[in-house]
């Protein structure tokens, strides 16, 4: 080998260097001694999970979800949520790491920038912390559309619609305390035009409830703080078929 020249023999040297290294780090790999780094993280939040039965999921529109949600006190935006896919049958739902300040878990409704719509159930916080898991059964939740308008906007405060429209004296003969809301609404002439229904499935433009509500004088607008959220959700639910 001192014979070859001195060229070929660095040559040589060169490429047997080569191989080694290649070798070893091939086997290193193989021992396990090079491995991909790994990221743990710390937990920073309690955990929720939540059991129950949801009905009403499948209806609605893609501009809502039906969600498992942590809010902060006096904030309309969901600090973390879960969307609720399964409609019908029993299932459970689990959030991770909500953080700390937000004490409020709800089943409720958000639109697409997670605002709440809408609340089906309410859970208060007390005395969590970090990695306790709070475990909520909520039984039989009804979530549809129209039970979170008829909660929301027919009942609930002084300023919604049952306030003028419910009892033998109701507004224009339209009753909507809770439990005739909805057999006074869908497919039930119009006391102020005959040729109308107050409310004709999956035609929004030609319900006389979504004509009221819009129309120039403006009169059902100062009832509602976020009017305009008001008026999306009722045409939302009759344009997807007004259901039950």
């Amino acid at each position: 080998m001192y014979n070859l020249p001195f060229t070929m023999y660095n040559m040589k040297l060169h490429y047997t260097l080569v191989f080694t290294l290649s070798t070893l780090l091939l086997a290193s790999c193989d021992d396990g001694f090079v491995t991909d780094p790994v990221y743990e993280s710390e937990q920073t939040g309690y955990n929720v999970k939540i059991t129950g039965t949801f009905d009403g999921v499948d209806q609605w529109a893609d501009n809502y979800n039906v969600v498992v949600a942590a809010f902060c006190e006096d904030d309309e935006y969901s600090s973390i949520q879960k969307t609720i896919q399964t409609d019908g049958e029993e299932t459970a739902i689990t959030l991770s790491n909500v953080p700390s300040g937000a004490k409020i878990i709800e089943i409720a409704v958000t639109n697409t920038l997670r605002k709440r719509v809408s609340t089906f159930y309410r859970y208060d916080v007390e005395n969590v912390s970090a990695d306790d898991t709070i475990r909520i059964d909520v039984g039989k939740q009804n979530v549809s559309m129209f039970s979170a308008i008829n909660n929301t906007i027919f009942q609930g405060t002084a300023t919604t619609c049952s306030r003028c429209h419910s009892g033998e004296k109701a507004a224009r003969g339209l009753d909507l305390s809770a439990e005739n809301a909805y057999k006074n609404l869908v497919a039930v002439k119009s006391n102020k035009d005959a040729t109308l229904n107050r409310v004709t499935a999956g035609d929004a433009e030609n319900s006389m409830l979504y004509k009221i509500i819009t129309d120039d004088s403006g009169f059902h607008k100062g009832f509602f703080s976020d009017y305009g959220a008001f008026v999306n959700i009722i045409k939302s639910w009759i344009d997807n078929g007004a259901k039950e």
